[in-house]
């Protein structure tokens, strides 16, 4: 990170949209916020048969914590009968982050928050 970048801060909104639980993340996904965002995937993946989309749209940074946070959540989600997404930008660290651990041949990666619902509740 070059000198004067100032990382949104980490932010997790969450949303109902249709069947979909939506988790919003925004700043940084690391060792530090990571745990914040497991407490609330850990709340939505336990409903029957979920439908959970989780929008990196607005997310800066990514470490192999917050992957792992994402793989395990997606694991869950399946094993109760339900679908996973996620929504991030094709552009950027977290989009190539995405794509070197090979994390779209384990979930559903869509370019955006409207494309993954259009699936998820489709």
């Amino acid at each position: 990170m070059g000198a004067g970048f100032r990382a949104e801060p980490f932010q997790v909104h969450e949303r109902d949209e249709g069947s979909a639980r939506v988790i919003a993340v925004a700043g940084e996904l690391d060792l530090r916020t990571a745990p914040d965002l497991c407490i609330r995937l850990d709340a939505s993946r336990t409903r029957r048969a979920p439908r959970l989309l989780v929008d990196l749209t607005r997310l800066g940074f990514c470490d192999s914590t917050g992957m792992r946070a994402l793989f395990g959540a997606a694991a869950e989600v399946r094993a109760h009968g339900g679908h996973f997404a996620l929504a991030c930008t094709p552009e950027g660290d977290v989009a190539r982050l995405i794509e070197i651990v090979g994390a779209g041949e384990w979930m559903a990666v869509y370019p955006d928050a409207a494309t993954a619902l259009a699936a998820l509740n489709g």
